[in-house]
């Protein structure tokens, strides 16, 4: 069995080689990224693995990348709406043009049940996969612990933890967690056209600086604020005006409540109960 991970030069993609790494020979795993000098895939191609380009924007090598492959994971990639559809349907030609068996990709939690701009994204991406016709598994990720770290650093050093949240809740996960789960998925046998929901505790951002402040044993100030209030702070620090639209609408999403878990399928998937906040937190920050 042939497996490719495309992103495997990003954090989630690079942590999938590594557990897959832990299950199989080097000859069954196939790293894909678009940029092939990056760091982590210098890396493993120098423990044995075979590299290839995969340039979603790039149709050729798509196909000459997915020549053979048996399990595909197809890592979402950035830009407007109709980039996404793009890259999502270049993806899955050359999935079909080599018969790929089976498709894998990693969405985001509650994806067909709000229209949080991540959700709408993902959601067209997962409509491409599943008129594909190949049998495919879509991992509903939340919220990485991850997410917030440089936050963390800054309010370590003083700032406040400023939110517009509210009282809305995260289902917060360790990366690690999702990509050990995936690569549980990808190896498995009997989840064809299965749709799984992945995430941690649902916390409220209090919640979380308390479990950072637990930890640390610091004491981080949270100052709570409207959307305009905290737009113009973002703007008057100088942030880019993208990240300042992304991190507004994340906010307004969290107070929605679309990134609140009612369920999740990660600890069937981990064989395991998943890693704790506070324990998540305490192996991120152990070295900060």
């Amino acid at each position: 069995m042939k497996v490719l991970i495309t992103g495997a030069s990003g954090n989630l993609g690079s942590k999938i080689v590594e557990y897959l790494l832990a299950k199989r020979t080097n000859e069954e795993i196939i790293v894909g990224a678009r940029n092939t000098q990056a760091a982590p895939i210098r890396n493993f191609e120098a423990q044995g693995l075979e590299v290839r380009q995969t340039d979603f924007d790039d149709q050729d090598t798509l196909f000459n990348a997915f020549q053979g492959i048996d399990r595909l994971f197809i890592i979402s990639t950035y830009g407007d709406l109709e980039t996404v559809i793009r890259h999502q349907t270049n993806a899955i030609k050359a999935a079909k043009a080599n018969g790929v068996k089976k498709l894998f990709y990693p969405s985001i939690v509650n994806a067909d049940q709000n229209d949080f701009f991540l959700s709408v994204m993902h959601r067209a991406r997962e409509k491409v996969i599943i008129e594909s016709g190949i049998p495919y598994i879509i991992l509903r990720n939340n919220w990485y612990v991850e997410n917030e770290l440089d936050k963390i650093k800054a309010s370590l050093k003083g700032e406040p933890w400023v939110t517009s949240a509210g009282n809305g809740k995260v289902g917060y996960v360790y990366r690690p967690d999702l990509a050990e789960a995936t690569a549980n998925v990808l190896l498995a046998d009997g989840h064809d056209n299965k749709i799984y929901e992945l995430s941690g505790e649902n916390v409220t951002q209090q919640q979380y600086v308390a479990a950072v402040n637990e930890v640390t044993g610091q004491k981080i100030s949270l100052l709570e604020v409207d959307d305009t209030t905290y737009e113009k702070m973002l703007k008057d620090a100088g942030v880019p005006e993208e990240f300042v639209f992304m991190t507004i609408q994340s906010q307004k999403g969290i107070r929605e409540g679309v990134l609140e878990a009612d369920h999740s399928d990660l600890a069937t998937l981990l064989e395991r109960e998943p890693t704790s906040l506070r324990e998540a937190l305490t192996q991120l920050l152990q070295n900060k």
